[in-house]
């Protein structure tokens, strides 16, 4: 059994025997940990969690050894190596302290003793260092800047000013209650997430990446703009259960890419494509990049109403990029793939492999049958499991098995760190005010005005947002603004599907755009170029948010007629935009055909049907001009 290279550095080429010849002890030890912990959260994942505070270190301070241990296999020199070892002994014996006296160290919240100052610092330090590594400065820059805000909110001026806090009373908020580092981000994902990643890690272990893309190539690869579409389609797949947009890119991007620019499309429009849809993927039921499950806990509602509430604005983000490459194919006049090609990926190929996916009708199954998402999840993987030994190919054996469930633990790693500085964050906030104070200015200035709130939300999330996971961007986000839109009227999950829309987009946002550094290595273009490109590209799909927050119908939230007529005059302004983008709609649009374009989208997106008849006759002006001088 071959593995794809990871945060061990380990070469696809090589076979786990060969690795743990090579690297020795502590790898071996790595894929010990990482199993056990994959083995622990299946268990639990049908027994039932563990207490909470128990459940949710053994989770987080794994992970942080993890970690540490893989950053050590890369160190050369031994003094680093050192201090890695240092850290993997400092989280153990917090583990170890955290997980004896679980039920003793909730009876001293508020009051604290000396080991618990201690064990609470360096639960704290160690959380961030292992953000640091695992997905970078940003995130753990940040997590910093809270805590230091939260112990000096006497000295910051204006609004930002709050009652002193002493360090042990942070430390008790943070480390003793379930509202700091051990809060709703860790919660869910040591309870929810994991699962689905699992599931994720193991399904990818099975080849189904190559089946996704083989049929995404036999469906679309003959129409125009087809290795484009292609990218769109496999991307939004693969980027629901994969939980991270740079990843996703890697993924895909390796097979896409290289098609889109083999057929004509420049190598920069490529990357961007891919960076684009491989971020807007997270947005896709039934996994949603594994933040669905926190949005579910911070509204206390079902994790499924959270999958349909989602349904339709992932699709028009599907439907967005591909009208987009559609369009930008024609005007390009690119060529189409060869029924040669096509005739390498016969049907009969494709079908033997479609079992793959009952795993994932299983999974849709038992959420829509009201089981837990704990219980579907496991219900998924053990599917997934049975499946396997259908064909040779796919079945599994002790090693195999051993590296795909280390597989969607290493797809955990940035995720669980963000979701632990994530967890701080929240504490911090909480404890500070700020959410309240911040909320309460946003609404000051926007005058109570809905429609001058939500920009200020769209820039706040994308600078948060910089450099950040997903996870981690939603979060902040969420806290901080979400209750201003909520306090002006706006659906509750409306508001968390806002913000975590654009935490989404903040992944392909220069300067620290990671999707878009992904697909530039592979494109072989400018981080920069492919960003703005990508940003670009995700102009017409940044109304629909605009659109549901203002219409929840678009979120399945009313009666039939509403839902139907407000996907379609959305659908509508999307293209609309999407010809401006690409600059076509039924020939080159003109400069002022742009012009009228862009007020024709525009008018679409209102919920007033008046507007959207001025918006329809915008589009009409434009396609009569189209025939006329075609």
């Amino acid at each position: 059994m071959r593995l794809k290279e990871t945060l061990l550095g380990v070469p696809e080429t090589k076979s786990i025997t060969e690795v743990f010849r090579e690297k020795g002890l502590l790898i071996t030890i790595i894929g010990i940990l990482a199993v056990s912990l994959a083995i622990f959260h299946l268990y639990t994942s049908y027994a039932g969690a563990l207490e909470a505070l128990r459940h949710r270190s053994v989770h987080l301070l794994v992970v942080l050894i993890i970690i540490f241990l893989i950053s050590s296999t890369k160190r050369k020199h031994k003094w680093y190596r050192a201090l890695d070892i240092t850290l993997v002994l400092l989280t153990t014996i917090s583990l170890v302290y955290t997980f004896s006296y679980s039920e003793s160290i909730a009876f001293r919240a508020g009051n604290p003793n000396p080991m618990d100052y201690a064990i609470g610092t360096i639960v704290l330090l160690l959380a961030i260092e292992g953000a640091r590594r695992a997905v970078g400065l940003a995130i753990a820059a940040l997590t910093g800047f809270f805590l230091i805000y939260t112990y000096f909110g006497p000295l910051f001026p204006g609004f930002l000013k709050h009652a002193p806090y002493s360090f042990g009373e942070i430390i008790n908020i943070q480390y003793l209650e379930l509202e700091g580092v051990w809060g709703i981000p860790t919660g869910a994902m040591s309870t929810y997430i994991i699962i689905f990643l699992l599931f994720a890690g193991i399904l990818v272990q099975t080849g189904m990446l190559s089946v996704f893309m083989d049929l995404a190539m036999k469906l679309f690869g003959r129409t125009t703009g087809g290795p484009a579409k292609v990218a769109v389609a496999a991307s939004t797949l693969i980027g629901s259960v994969s939980g991270s947009a740079a990843a996703n890119a890697l993924l895909t991007g390796q097979i896409s890419i290289p098609l889109m620019k083999r057929m004509g499309y420049k190598p920069t429009f490529a990357g961007a494509v891919e960076a684009s849809v491989s971020s807007g993927g997270q947005f896709m039921p039934p996994v949603m990049g594994a933040s669905a499950f926190i949005i579910a806990m911070f509204l206390g509602i079902p994790y499924l109403d959270v999958c349909i509430a989602a349904a339709i604005p992932a699709l028009l983000w599907f439907f967005s990029f591909f009208v987009i490459v559609h369009l930008t194919a024609k005007k390009l006049q690119l060529k189409t793939l060869s029924k040669e090609e096509i005739a390498t990926l016969p049907w009969s190929s494709i079908l033997k492999r479609l079992y793959l996916f009952i795993p994932m009708i299983v999974l849709i199954y038992f959420l829509i049958m009201g089981y837990t998402a704990l219980l579907a999840g496991f219900y998924g993987v053990v599917s997934l499991f049975v499946l396997s030994f259908v064909r040779k190919e796919t079945r599994f054996n002790l090693s195999s098995l051993a590296a795909a469930l280390r597989r969607g633990i290493e797809m955990t790693l940035p995720i669980t760190t963000a979701c632990g500085c994530a967890s701080i964050i929240v504490g911090c906030i909480m404890q500070s005010g700020l959410g309240y104070t911040l909320s309460a200015s946003l609404i000051e200035i926007s005058r109570g005005q809905l429609f001058l709130l939500l920009p200020m939300v769209l820039l706040a999330s994308l600078i948060l947002g910089v450099g950040m996971t997903t996870v981690g961007a939603y979060v902040v986000v969420a806290v901080l603004v979400a209750p201003a839109m909520i306090e002006l009227g706006m659906n509750p999950l409306s508001a968390h599907l806002f913000a975590f829309y654009f935490a989404i987009i903040s992944a392909v946002t220069p300067p620290v755009a990671t999707a878009a550094y992904a697909a530039a290595g592979i494109a072989g273009t400018s981080p920069w170029s492919t960003g703005l490109m990508a940003f670009r590209l995700c102009i017409p799909a940044l109304c629909i948010p605009f659109v549901f927050a203002t219409q929840p119908a678009l979120l399945l939230i009313g009666d039939p007629l509403s839902i139907l007529i407000t996907v379609a005059t959305t659908a509508m302004g999307i293209i609309c935009l999407d010809s401006v983008v690409a600059g076509y709609l039924l020939r080159n649009c003109k400069i002022h055909e742009r012009l009228i374009l862009i007020p024709a989208g525009i008018a679409f997106l209102f919920p007033t049907g008046v507007i959207n008849l001025i918006g329809l006759g915008l589009l009409a002006f434009v396609i009569l001009l189209h025939k006329w001088t075609r």
